[in-house]
């Protein structure tokens, strides 16, 4: 497990191992009830968030699926935000199968647009309609 300065966490890669979720859980309950390590620490990107840089994660899993659910759920636990950055394509679409596109910072795949119906969805033809 790294950590940098302020509010951001480092998930080692390439994969995140057995021992990486309770440490890093730790480190983040930490960060949330003290607040990042020391005098002139790099304050993060906003009070009361934390970063988790997954760039290092290469070869993701359910491993790093579960390890990111455990964070989200930690930190919302403390009243913190929780955003994940440096995520491959593979972890992203991982992520998305898992619900947990949130934590991106983007709109889960397949939501349909205000006022559209989802995709899949057709509607139903009156007979007495008149074609366009």
């Amino acid at each position: 497990m790294n950590t940098s300065d302020g509010t951001t966490l480092t998930v080692p890669g390439p994969a995140p191992g057995p021992g990486d979720t309770a440490a890093l859980c730790a480190r983040l309950i930490d960060l949330c009830r003290h607040g990042p390590p020391g005098p002139g620490a790099d304050p993060g990107p906003a009070p009361g968030s934390v970063h988790v840089d997954v760039s290092a994660v290469t070869e993701p899993g359910l491993a790093a699926v579960d390890l990111l659910a455990r964070l989200a759920l930690t930190a919302r636990r403390h009243g913190t935000r929780l955003r994940v950055t440096g995520a491959g394509g593979r972890l992203r679409a991982l992520l998305a199968l898992a619900g947990l596109t949130d934590l991106l910072g983007q709109q889960p795949l397949g939501q349909a647009e205000h006022r559209e119906p989802p995709v899949g969805v057709q509607e139903g033809i009156d007979p007495d309609d008149l074609p366009v």
